[in-house]
């Protein structure tokens, strides 16, 4: 397990379409907020900066990272070796195990860099130096819990679906999925099982005091079920949901991968 998560980190993070991929998204990121994280630096309150930061990049960095996942798992049995792994000691759950790891920690990395360099320029521009344990923070309960919600799927779905179509469902579920207001049409967004982290930034460090947004049952939005009145317990209910759904959609993507090489 942790040999197949090294060796899957490092090849991740040599390949070059991972950094050119992530630097594309930054920069469109870079050219549409442009306006906002001048007023960031402007701004003294490092928790709702660094949240409004976490959004931004939970918005849309992870339909690059998604995207660059989604052949990681077939990529063995296009090439060949995945019954000479399979004859190997090594379990193929611990090799599944290990290459999620070290696939979510590449992507992870990117994603790490932009978001605490941010933190580091903004606490020395506006010295408000409390802003880097608020990104710690947030990174823990937001960022990382997207990353290993995305990763899951990213690997499991392209067992039964051809990448390319996995690629592009997955920008449009994404996007329906975390950024349309519930009002608007039926949408997972603002629920407990919205991988951008809603409940989290909105209920632990106060997000929508600032912002106006509400979390919690919407009137004429369908779906209030999955949209609980805002509490500590629910926002970490939508922590533990997201990493329960990962670890069950590994499992399936093993029980798949465990029929499709019999």
């Amino acid at each position: 397990m942790t040999a197949t998560a090294r060796y899957e980190l490092r090849m991740m993070l040599r390949k070059r379409s991972m950094w050119i991929t992530m630097g594309i998204m930054v920069a469109l990121l870079g050219v549409i907020s442009f306006e906002q994280f001048r007023e960031f630096l402007r701004d003294d309150d490092p928790k709702y900066v660094m949240v409004q930061a976490a959004l931004l990049l939970n918005l849309f960095l992870p339909v690059g990272y998604g995207c660059l996942l989604a052949d990681r798992l077939i990529r063995d049995r296009k090439l060949g070796v995945a019954a000479i792994l399979d004859a190997t000691p090594a379990s193929p759950g611990g090799r599944l195990v290990g290459k999620y790891a070290g696939v979510c920690a590449a992507a992870a990395v990117p994603v790490a860099l932009l978001f605490f360099g941010f933190a580091a320029v903004y606490a020395a521009v506006s010295g408000e130096y409390a802003a880097l344990p608020w990104a710690l923070a947030i990174f823990a309960t937001v960022v990382a819990p997207a990353v290993l919600f995305v990763g899951a799927f990213a690997l499991a779905v392209p067992l039964l679906l051809p990448a390319p179509l996995f690629r592009v469902l997955f920008v449009g579920y994404w996007f329906w999925g975390n950024a349309i207001s519930p009002v608007a049409m039926p949408t997972l967004a603002q629920t407990v099982i919205a991988p951008i982290g809603d409940y989290p930034m909105r209920v632990l460090f106060g997000f929508s005091s600032r912002d106006g947004t509400l979390v919690g049952p919407q009137p004429g939005a369908s779906l209030n079920f999955l949209r609980p009145d805002p509490t500590p317990f629910t926002a970490w209910l939508s922590i533990a949901i997201l990493l329960a759904i990962a670890a069950l959609v590994l499992y399936a993507a093993e029980a798949a991968r465990a029929r499709t090489t019999r």
